[in-house]
């Protein structure tokens, strides 16, 4: 009886125990399926979303680009994109290491990209590459400084007066070191002020400014630098021997305080009224503003005066953020800008100044009168001057964007499908952007017998108006 108990309370006790083992073997499958299904669900979910948060975000970085600009209008008033105005085998490797970097934020590209993603990579290419195409209405403003003197030109700032005053304000921040053609741009700015001042007419007076010649490019010297604004050498007769020493103890140094530099000269040339003085402005600068000063509102003020300045801006192989600074100051103070990227066309600059003073000097000498100077020339030097610089912008930017996208495909950012249809669009715009430089040189011939205020009104209207109306 006992031996039989036992047996049986065995063979229950092993049963119980396979039963058991059974039972957590499902539970454990079952809650291993539950976990497989779990994670397969938020796999599912995190799949929509991260294609969800693709599309979102494709979507917010196309509207927070331009849309790519067509007419001459949109053309001519964009700003300059970050490497405008450069050789994309010149960039040095920092610049094209930030090109590349700007870039593969960009989704990938595959074989079969999607309009909105080449949208993108068209738009952010522009957006860095968007070259400074010159505005039709310059060339009217470049035509009145040349044609100094002219009766058609209303403009009083342009007629002859008893007395002509040269003043030019010298950038001498601590990038004027970096080097062009193996020359720092100190050096070759002074070279060309050297002799630009040497060829002034014996009656015209000349004065220099520099500004950010003292501390350093630290934090701890900008408030010295930033203070250092000096005039060198008072308005007054030329002295070669004088102005080239003093030019010599100027040395690249620190921060750019602009703002301050243009209101001193204004107060330098308060007493030369414009109605007796032709008062000419040469402000050299290779940047921007860093003095936390407002160069537009001063340039502004400067323009407004009754000094009456011809303001020629020039940028010395600026970047694009200096470019589109500058601009507004030249704008701003109702003057020139130009952008010199080595000696030979910041010479050529600072010449326009001297063959006004060339014309004053005959006008004074009464070689020349005002019935009888040089009439504007709209169609025979100017006009092909604007052709060949948006020709020139037109083929730096279809070049840039050409290497960059085969330096994209060589990185497999983009495939070689992307590449094509990318290229192709590329090609498409230097095509059209050529076409419209015809139109518009075939108008300013149009106009080029009318007189010359109601060709300015005109082209001005045109081409300066917002382009967003």
């Amino acid at each position: 009886m006992g031996k039989k108990f036992w047996n049986i309370f065995v063979i229950s006790t092993v049963m119980l125990t396979l039963l058991t083992a059974c039972s957590d073997k499902q539970t454990d499958t079952k809650q291993d399926d539950q976990k497989e299904t779990s994670a397969m669900k938020e796999a599912e979910d995190n799949k929509d979303s991260t294609d969800s948060k693709d599309e979102t975000s494709i979507e917010e970085m196309l509207a927070s680009l331009p849309e790519p600009t067509k007419t001459t209008v949109e053309l001519a008033n964009a700003e300059a994109g970050m490497f405008s105005g450069q050789d994309y085998d010149e960039l040095t490797p920092e610049q094209q290491k930030e090109l590349l970097k700007q870039l593969k934020e960009l989704p990938e590209l595959g074989e079969e990209p999607t309009g909105e993603e080449i949208e993108l990579y068209w738009r952010k290419l522009l957006n860095l590459f968007h070259e400074d195409y010159p505005n039709p209405a310059e060339v009217l403003d470049e035509l009145e400084m040349e044609s100094f003197g002219s009766p058609d030109i209303k403009d009083e700032r342009y007629q002859f007066k008893e007395n002509l005053n040269v003043e030019i304000l010298l950038d001498a921040s601590g990038s004027m070191a970096n080097q062009i053609d193996g020359k720092t741009m100190m050096d070759i700015a002074k070279e060309s002020i050297g002799e630009f001042a040497e060829d002034l007419p014996e009656g015209a007076n000349v004065a220099l400014r520099v500004y950010g010649h003292k501390g350093t490019g630290s934090d701890q010297d900008k408030e010295l630098s930033c203070k250092s604004n000096e005039l060198i050498y008072e308005m007054g007769d030329y002295n070669g021997e004088k102005l080239n020493s003093t030019l010599q103890t100027v040395k690249p140094a620190g921060w750019t305080p602009l703002a301050a530099a243009i209101e001193e000269a204004k107060n330098d040339l308060l007493s030369y009224k414009g109605d007796t003085n032709t008062n000419i402005i040469y402000l050299v600068s290779d940047g921007v503003e860093t003095c936390d000063g407002n160069p537009v509102e001063q340039a502004k003020s400067l323009g407004d005066s009754d000094i009456q300045p011809i303001v020629n801006v020039i940028g010395f192989d600026l970047d694009a953020e200096g470019q589109n600074q500058l601009k507004e100051v030249a704008k701003s103070a109702k003057g020139l800008f130009s952008n010199a990227r080595n000696q030979s066309e910041l010479k050529e600059e600072l010449d326009k100044a001297k063959q006004i003073a060339k014309k004053w000097d005959e006008w004074r000498n009464n070689a020349i009168n005002d019935a009888s100077s040089q009439r504007y020339d709209l169609k025979l030097k100017n006009i092909p001057t604007f052709g060949i610089e948006w020709n020139q912008a037109n083929r730096y930017e279809n070049l840039n964007i050409l290497k960059t996208l085969t330096a994209l495909r060589d990185e497999e950012q983009i495939t070689r499908e992307a590449h094509s249809l990318l290229s192709d669009l590329a090609d498409e715009r230097f095509s059209s952007v050529s076409d419209l430089n015809d139109e518009i040189r075939l108008e300013l011939r149009s106009l080029a017998d009318s007189n010359f205020e109601s060709v300015k009104q005109e082209i001005e209207k045109k081409y300066n108006e917002n382009q967003n109306n």
